[in-house]
């Protein structure tokens, strides 16, 4: 009767070391699935950020767009001007030209 006693004693114990190892385990995989929930939301904010990025970028873009396109409107306007300009400059030239030549005739 002793020995069976015994054994069942040896069998508990044998038990009592299978579940601590089984709750280290559990431990262990808590552990790896809370690392991995910080890791996911540290990426989500690495994400979050590059779209923020993007969408900035975007607009920089869009505006970089619309201020070429005055640019080159300014640009446009300024060579109308110009040559408008120069053109006065030249018919004021040939005016004065004019004049002299029938001055000292």
């Amino acid at each position: 009767h002793h020995a069976e006693a015994q054994q069942a004693l040896e069998d508990i114990q044998d038990r009592h070391k299978d579940l601590i190892k089984l709750e280290k385990s559990i431990r262990e995989l808590h552990e790896l699935f809370v690392d991995m929930a910080i890791l996911v939301e540290q990426q989500g904010e690495m994400v979050d950020r590059i779209e923020f990025n993007v969408t900035q970028s975007t607009d920089y873009v869009e505006q970089a767009v619309v201020e070429l396109k005055e640019a080159q409107q300014y640009q446009s306007s300024a060579r109308k001007k110009q040559i408008i300009f120069a053109s006065i400059v030249i018919v004021i030239i040939v005016i004065i030209v004019i004049i002299l030549i029938l001055q000292f005739k």
